[in-house]
């Protein structure tokens, strides 16, 4: 059974949301959407953790406003820094297109954002529908790890 009917939202957990607000809206580009604030058994129970308070800030892609980014600060129980580094199984990832790699590259490296490297090219010819496929991978405030990607020809 066809239990998974599409992509709703991902969800980024941060621990100082004025500092993330910043990054993904002025310095990436998303818009704020909603913000609402998660507490009492339900979400306590949700999240396996006693006495749970979460400040939730829904963000929208200007390209894609069907799928949001949720960036969530736990109040209470306040969290810790997650070890989650590529390559290790418990890391995970999100990638957004880009019309243009380099100044994306070029202007987010200006604005101080942490690159794991430069962009990379991936020419698999006739084996990628797509051509060409440049991507970066780049860290949030906080260390999660999110990647741009370009189509080229």
């Amino acid at each position: 059974m066809n239990w998974v009917r599409n992509l709703d939202h991902v969800a980024v957990t941060v621990s100082d949301l004025d500092r993330s607000l910043k990054f993904y809206c002025d310095v990436l580009g998303f818009k704020e959407v909603e913000r609402h604030r998660l507490e009492g058994k339900e979400i306590s129970q949700m999240a396996a953790k006693e006495n749970v308070i979460m400040q939730v800030v829904r963000l929208a892609i200007p390209e894609t406003p069907g799928i949001l980014v949720d960036l969530q600060l736990y109040v209470e129980p306040p969290g810790g820094p997650s070890n989650a580094v590529l390559g290790m199984s418990n890391q995970g990832h999100f990638c957004f297109g880009v019309k243009d790699m380099d100044r994306a590259y070029r202007e987010l490296t200006e604005a101080g954002v942490e690159f794991i490297s430069a962009p990379v090219v991936f020419d698999l010819g006739d084996d990628w529908e797509y051509g060409a496929l440049k991507v970066v991978f780049f860290k949030d405030p906080d260390g999660f790890i999110l990647e741009l990607m370009e189509f080229t020809d």
